[in-house]
């Protein structure tokens, strides 16, 4: 998991869309996914190309993770679409459709190839994956620890349900199994984990798909509106409660083992070395996101 950037948010707009685009560019989402795939109809996928491309010799998307995801790989489109875009150097590629480890190793070995042809440092473009069919879901920690340039797993509900025949529902208990394996084999390899886009659009229910996902463990979800980055923040960032009781559990720990003590009780609550790892991590996400003052922890 890559505590150093921040994946709370991940805007998906269909790269045959530049309008879209440029509201992403000026969007807050902490990252920004061109997509090739599912949300470009079949006669637009030239122009989506075109513009992917584009976008990455522009790099006007400030600060931004950009991502581009391609179409499968078994088909003609999606070999294309990484041969071009790979070339394009972009900082991700996320790959749909993944259901077994050879499905991604042939990707890395593609992917390892451009990088030798256009002189790139080895490992430079780096790897989401789209886990949501059902080979997927079931080889999805195989997946996860089979190549390093590998930064996230990202869960696919729309895939499962139609692989799965799973009934939607609001509160998804069909889909928590898979989002669970999902998530465990994400952070088995030190991977971050996304949850998907919602299905239902209004505010309220990315919201709540947002707390459901970050309760589990995931680090963010995608999204396809701007207009929902702001609620997903308000999940995906430590709250000041958080960040308060964060910093008393590490200085609290720093005191007791400075004298010799390296268990003890904050709040009512067993502290160890795991539990001040987890706040250390609280209190950097909310650095990274502005919520804290860089250099004020303990």
């Amino acid at each position: 998991m890559n505590v150093e950037r921040l994946r709370r948010s991940v805007l998906l707009v269909p790269a045959s869309d530049a309008r879209r685009m440029s509201a992403a560019a000026s969007s807050e989402a902490d990252g920004v996914m061109l997509d090739l795939e599912d949300t470009v109809t079949r006669g637009a996928k030239p122009l989506a190309l075109d513009n992917a491309v584009a976008a990455l010799s522009r790099r006007d998307f400030g600060q931004k993770e950009l991502v581009v995801r391609i179409n499968a790989l078994a088909t003609a489109q999606g070999r294309r679409d990484l041969d071009v875009i790979a070339a394009a150097r972009p900082q991700a590629v996320c790959l749909p459709k993944i259901g077994a480890v050879a499905d991604l190793l042939r990707a890395d070995r593609a992917v390892a190839e451009i990088e030798a042809t256009h002189r790139l440092e080895p490992g430079a473009i780096r790897l989401y994956v789209m886990i949501g069919t059902a080979s997927g879901v079931s080889h999805a920690a195989d997946i996860a620890r089979s190549s390093p340039r590998l930064d996230a797993l990202l869960y696919d509900g729309g895939d499962y349900l139609r692989e799965a025949q799973a009934v939607p529902s609001t509160e998804r208990s069909e889909q928590l199994y898979a989002m669970t394996k999902t998530l465990l084999a994400a952070r088995a390899a030190f991977l971050d984990a996304l949850d998907g886009p919602a299905l239902d659009l209004t505010e309220g229910a990315v919201e709540r798909e947002a707390r459901q996902a970050r309760a589990i463990g995931y680090s963010g979800k995608t999204v396809v509106d701007p207009r929902h980055v702001a609620a997903v923040h308000r999940v995906f960032t430590p709250s000041p409660d958080e960040v308060e009781r964060a910093l008393r559990l590490i200085q609290a720990y720093h005191d007791a083992e400075a004298g010799g003590v390296g268990v003890l009780e904050v709040d009512g609550h067993f502290v160890d070395a795991a539990r001040v790892r987890i706040a250390r991590r609280v209190v950097r996400q909310a650095e990274l996101a502005g919520a804290l003052r860089l250099g004020s922890r303990a």
